[in-house]
């Protein structure tokens, strides 16, 4: 197969461009038209990278394209939440800490004003998953008493934990 850029050499990579609007894009190139892509990109990044790094107050609101809006962007790859929403699809691992109240205000929507997962589940999870709750609220106290300094009510909160804990081992 020729390289689809220059038509002339033997494609030896492919390359996936994922655009805005969530479809993905297979190009065949040869060596010197994929390298030419990866400078082109490198180049992209650097000037993308810059136009942060030139933003005065840091934060990762910018102004909207079109609309007088403002609108939150990845730090890391630049995606910004209009098109994370649209397409379904991170640029990267850090879009979810980047649109992370977002996402979980999507999720509250979906599940009817909560944080986390209130569909059926099995019967046999309802317990364990009660017990890991009281042992997270627990460790939570713990960390109170410690900052509060009541050291022997963080011990009788640790002592319930193992508690628990012995108890999930017991049942597996």
């Amino acid at each position: 197969m020729l390289c689809e850029r220059c038509g002339k050499n033997e494609a030896v990579t492919r390359i996936q461009h994922l655009h805005s609007d969530g479809s993905l894009e297979e190009v065949y190139l040869c060596e010197s038209c994929a390298n030419l892509e990866e400078e082109n990109k490198i180049q992209a990044f650097n000037e993308l990278a810059l136009s942060f790094l030139s933003m005065l107050d840091g934060n990762k609101v910018v102004a909207g394209e079109t609309s007088g809006k403002k609108q939150l962007v990845c730090d890391s790859c630049g995606l910004d939440f209009d098109t994370f929403r649209k397409t379904n699809r991170a640029g990267c691992s850090d879009c979810y800490d980047a649109f992370y109240e977002q996402i979980l205000q999507a999720a509250k929507q979906v599940q009817g004003g909560h944080a986390k997962h209130v569909g059926k589940v099995p019967a046999a999870f309802v317990a364990e998953s009660e017990r890991e709750e009281r042992i997270f609220a627990l460790r939570e106290q713990i960390q109170k008493m410690i900052e509060l300094e009541n050291f022997e009510e963080a011990a009788r909160l640790r002592d319930e934990i193992r508690s628990l804990e012995g108890k999930a081992g017991e049942e597996e």
